[in-house]
């Protein structure tokens, strides 16, 4: 069974590329313009194996939604950050929340599908 990833952005062209690119290495993708509508899903913890989420989104940042993903998740699937906007003091305290990498826009492709497949490493 593919395994599902959570792309969280409110830049709709963002998503749709990542979910476009993610869906043709065969992951089962679903989107969120928000980190909110994506925790308010009633199932969705459950049903991800992997998070690609922006740092920087309307309402809770991406950073907020990992720290409460921590309170309420156990385990808390891995999380990829994206940027656009990102200094290195941000990148470091993400790392250090347990993000499992922190990448800059424009994005590398080959570099996000590498940090994907080790997260996804059984």
């Amino acid at each position: 069974m593919p395994q599902r990833i959570a792309i969280i952005d409110d830049e709709r062209s963002v998503r749709s590329g990542l979910c476009n690119l993610l869906q043709s290495e065969g992951y089962v993708t679903e989107a969120f313009d928000s980190a909110e509508v994506f925790l308010s899903h009633p199932t969705i913890l459950g049903e991800v194996a992997l998070i690609v989420a922006d740092v920087r989104l309307r309402g809770m940042t991406g950073i907020e939604m990992l720290d409460k993903l921590h309170l309420i998740a156990s385990p808390c699937p891995p999380v990829i950050f994206i940027s656009g906007h990102a200094d290195d003091n941000l990148q470091r305290y993400a790392i250090g929340q347990g993000a499992v990498a922190f990448l800059r826009k424009p994005i590398n492709v080959e570099v996000l599908l590498a940090h994907i497949q080790r997260a996804l490493a059984p």
